[in-house]
């Protein structure tokens, strides 16, 4: 789809994690300074966590992308690991040392020997391992022996665990009660409010170059953010789906027409047909200038033709 046609630069809705599209949200951005408070007192560990798609791992990317460029970093985007030697070899992949043909206690040495060596720069090293959930228990104490290494003082790695929530429900339990010690910082990702919802998809459209006054309606934004629930990941599939019929339609604009047929071809579950999607929308939306005439009629005679669409499909 050429996004030029909606006045964007590239995609404005993509499923790859993008911290230049992040959107500021009240519990990602708590669990982002979390973060840089917990680095600044040296902590060897915090939990991020959340359900799938709600924007945990790019809150993580986020908070890495805005440290000080010679801090080192180590980031694992899928933390799989069953064996100890599992986990060091993806740790010195990722640092583009040699791993292959070495053994356990030799692996175990080269991340030592470079982590220190790295600490010795006056920061410790950031590890980030997203989808920690699937680290198994092995390796998972492989990484707290890590978490005992310290230079000048202080520990030589800050380990960022970006999770779902059934990591932390391993950590009550008595078999990862020396691992879970040492989780000093616990943060929840939540979904985004419903006002939030219609406040992401156009930031992501502004990120993208797009005026989301002139290419969103107040009814399919909102119409959008209700049936998404508050989930990035699948506002993000719909919003990209919904600007993909409209574009087909040769339309310049997604209106409520084009939501419903985005959540009926993704298979996603409208509002009840009680709710009035578009009386709950946001004043986001507003057009600076909507008092003026010509754009006054031009929406009007739009939301009009979106009202018959209504009446026609169930939404």
């Amino acid at each position: 789809m050429d996004w030029s046609h909606f006045g964007a630069d590239r995609p404005a809705f993509r499923p790859a994690v993008d911290p230049s599209a992040y959107y500021p949200a009240h519990s990602h951005e708590a669990a982002r300074h979390a973060l840089g408070s917990a680095f600044a007192r040296r902590e060897p560990v915090v939990l991020v966590d959340g359900e799938t798609g709600v924007g945990k791992s790019l809150v993580a990317r986020k908070w890495l992308d805005d440290l000080m460029p010679l801090v080192p970093r180590v980031v694992l985007p899928t933390a799989r690991a069953e064996r100890a030697a599992d986990l060091l070899q993806a740790i010195l992949f990722d640092m583009g040392k040699p791993y292959a043909g070495m053994s356990e206690q030799e692996l175990r040495l080269a991340v030592t020997g470079h982590l220190l060596d790295a600490a010795a720069g006056g920061f410790p090293t950031v590890v980030v391992l997203d989808e920690a959930q699937a680290l198994s228990h092995e390796a998972l104490e492989e990484l707290r022996t890590l978490f005992n290494l310290e230079a000048r003082g202080a520990s030589a790695v800050f380990a960022v665990l970006v999770a779902h929530p059934m990591l932390r429900d391993a950590f009550r339990r008595a078999a990862y009660g020396l691992i879970a010690d040492r989780v000093s910082v616990r943060c929840a990702v939540e979904a985004l409010s419903a006002e939030d919802s219609v406040a992401y998809l156009c930031h992501q459209l502004r990120a993208a170059g797009a005026n989301p006054e002139r290419v969103l309606e107040d009814g399919a934004a909102a119409l959008l953010a209700a049936a998404c629930r508050g989930v990035p990941r699948v506002l993000n599939r719909a919003a990209a789906t919904a600007f993909e019929l409209a574009h087909a339609a040769g339309a310049g604009c997604v209106d409520v027409e084009a939501a419903v047929g985005a959540l009926e071809q993704l298979e996603i579950a409208a509002p009840d047909d009680g709710s009035d999607a578009e009386a709950e929308a946001p004043a986001v939306l507003a057009l600076p200038a909507r008092e003026k005439a010509a754009e006054g009629n031009e929406r009007g005679a739009a939301r009009g033709s979106k009202e018959k669409v209504a009446r026609r499909r169930t939404v």
